[in-house]
């Protein structure tokens, strides 16, 4: 169990590393998918693109392949059919949109199909949608008429079968369409790049509603989070089993008034949750470390 954990730890710097590599050193070199999200890129020139809806396991068995453009979820029926609709009318080859799995709460396929037959109204709204808030503010009229031209929708909403559906892709692989020769579209708004860092001077200011000490008590598996007001005086103390709970009772109460200190809590919450829930041991502002019966 420690030996897990310590690995599960590892492997999000690892992840974590190897991303901001690529960000940095790659991303820039990448003009397709434009829009970010959760999917796998196959061969970019082929007519396929597959939406597993909210089916994020179907996603991952269907996974990276030759024979389709990119397979991803798509969860909402705003930002969601937004980034799908970004992704095909930058890419002229995807000429299928094969909607497959589980729909979402937010009834995105049966809004996919509405979108491609009736467009959207004056506000925006996508025309005949069943979704609870089916508008698209991040895109211009025409992209989203350059999606109508261009793709056709494969309907098979509810289908979980990989081998039912790859099925289908082999049959619209095989109609052998040419590239999308109508008016091309790209993103028609440059949304600012924003690069990150951190300096403790600029970004933490003493919050006037106090201050926190955090600990973990293994025995009663809690987070313990002591409140002092400026002077160091004790005010309350909270007890909490994960960090979410323990730092929406903060902001609800008004105990914590600052945005840096938010966002500190935030960081040390979740790595004392997360000592708490592998056995290891938490100081607060220092990285979790497994202990010696845990390894």
């Amino acid at each position: 169990m420690g030996a897990k954990a310590n690995i599960d730890f590892l492997m999000v710097r690892v992840v974590g590393t190897l991303d901001w590599i690529r960000q940095r050193c790659f991303f820039k070199r990448e003009t397709w998918p434009v829009a970010t999200g959760r999917y796998y890129v196959g061969q970019r020139n082929r007519p396929v693109a597959i939406s597993t809806l909210g089916s994020i396991q179907l996603m991952e068995r269907i996974g990276r392949r030759q024979d389709i453009a990119i397979v991803g979820k798509t969860f909402t029926e705003n930002i969601g059919i937004e980034k799908v609709v970004q992704n095909i009318v930058t890419n002229p080859a995807i000429r299928f949109l094969l909607v497959c799995g589980t729909e979402s709460p937010h009834r995105v396929g049966q809004s996919l199909i509405a979108l491609k037959e009736s467009g959207v109204d004056a506000d925006r709204h996508i025309v005949g949608s069943l979704g609870k808030i089916p508008i698209l503010k991040n895109l211009q009229p025409e992209q989203i008429a350059c999606f109508q031209e261009q793709v056709e929708i494969i309907d098979l909403i509810g289908e979980q079968s990989v081998e039912t559906i790859m099925a289908k892709v082999a049959e619209l692989n095989s109609r052998n369409l040419s590239p999308f020769h109508g008016k091309s579209t790209r993103q028609l708004e440059q949304i600012e790049q924003v690069s990150c860092w951190h300096r403790e001077s600029l970004d933490y200011h003493a919050d006037p509603a106090g201050f926190f000490v955090i600990q973990v008590d293994p025995t009663a598996r809690e987070i313990l989070v002591e409140h002092y007001d400026s002077t160091y005086q004790l005010l309350r103390i909270l007890h909490g089993k994960k960090a979410l709970d323990v730092y929406s009772t903060m902001i609800r109460s008004g105990w914590v008034t600052a945005l840096g200190h938010a966002a500190y809590l935030g960081r040390e919450l979740a790595m004392a949750e997360f000592a708490l829930v592998h056995g290891w041991n938490y100081e607060q502002n220092h990285e979790p470390k497994p202990n010696s019966s845990s390894q």
